[in-house]
């Protein structure tokens, strides 16, 4: 059985968009790139693994910091 390119291709074009490189991650968050590196490292380059543990680190950030970062 003979597998056809352009299904192959596709398939491998679908996933390609659900990882970031440091840099995309780094713009789309707005982080300084050493805590950029770190997080990326623990969590891995999906964008979901990555979402996660943005929404996590935001759950456990003080409630000082998040005024301070608005202006408040």
């Amino acid at each position: 059985m003979t597998r056809h390119f352009k299904y192959d291709k596709e398939a491998l074009l679908r996933g390609w968009d659900a990882v970031y490189d440091l840099e995309e991650f780094i713009l789309a968050y707005r982080l300084p790139p050493l805590a950029a590196r770190e997080i990326f490292a623990k969590a891995g380059p999906r964008r979901l693994d990555l979402a996660n543990a943005m929404d996590a680190r935001d759950i456990t950030a003080p409630r000082d910091q998040s005024r301070h970062t608005q202006g408040a």
